[in-house]
């Protein structure tokens, strides 16, 4: 009963900060290992880098890749409104990871949805445009609280791979969302091709558009390339320019402001 009214009282507050942010848009897959985290981060830093408000939320409690993604560390610092989120630039980003630094956080059931709903409304994410969300892998607790808590001003972005078993899952998230109301945006197939010189080669295969759309039931997007520099260079640089993944990362965030 204690733990019920903890998760009430902090959602009521996660919500009022919500008010002052004008969309959300969840970034989820079903299953890890399908580039969700650098998906979520390539679209958060590009709606930034074009003077727009822009929040990244990292949710995923088990194996938060945001602060690594954009090379961020902790400690936070506390504030009159709250805990204040990392800054990149003018990018607002809170993560697990910024408390729990290189510690696992094993928490279960309804704790996972009171630590969503704490890390929300702790964090003074001031007004924004946008807020980008990272979920986790799966389709338990925390996918269900973030459904809940973000359910009157989200949209849900799947990403999958060029892989049958990608699709199956992805598909599964998909019918979950429409179970649970909540719109999709459509769907990205990140790591399809590769640019070698000016040719396009697709180490796993080339996807048909009609029966990716078919087998997972959303609309695709875009298609990103698959960027070895990643695990080379920082994130940030990799994404100027105007590469092979910075054009379809804009391509996706241009088809996401017009939804």
């Amino acid at each position: 009963m204690k733990m019920e009214h903890r998760t009430s009282y902090a959602v009521d507050a996660a919500r009022k900060r919500l008010d002052q942010i004008g969309a959300v848009i969840l970034v989820g897959s079903g299953k890890g290992g399908v580039g969700k985290s650098m998906i979520s981060s390539a679209i958060a830093l590009t709606l930034s880098s074009q003077g727009r408000r822009t929040g990244l939320l990292d949710i995923d409690l088990h194996g938060a890749s945001i602060p690594e993604y954009l090379d961020l560390k902790p400690p936070l610092r506390s504030g009159e409104n709250g805990l204040e989120p990392k800054r990149l630039g003018k990018l607002r980003v809170m993560s697990i990871a910024f408390f729990a630094g290189d510690n696992p956080v094993p928490v279960r059931g309804v704790e996972k949805e009171d630590l969503i709903a704490h890390l929300m409304a702790l964090t003074n994410w001031g007004e924004l445009d946008y807020l980008i969300v990272d979920l986790p892998p799966g389709m338990g607790d925390e996918l269900l609280s973030a459904f809940s808590l973000f359910a009157h001003k989200c949209r849900l972005l799947l990403v999958t791979t060029p892989s049958k078993y990608s699709f199956n899952v992805v598909s599964l998230m998909c019918k979950l969302a429409a179970r649970e109301r909540v719109p999709l945006a459509g769907v990205v197939l990140n790591m399809s091709y590769m640019l070698i010189g000016r040719r396009r080669t697709y180490p796993l295969g080339r996807v048909d558009r009609s029966l990716l759309e078919k087998a997972i039931g959303a609309r695709l997007v875009t298609e990103v390339p698959l960027e070895p520099r990643i695990n080379q260079r920082r994130f940030q640089e990799v994404l100027k320019g105007n590469s092979e993944l910075t054009k379809a990362i804009r391509d996706l965030t241009k088809t996401l402001l017009k939804a």
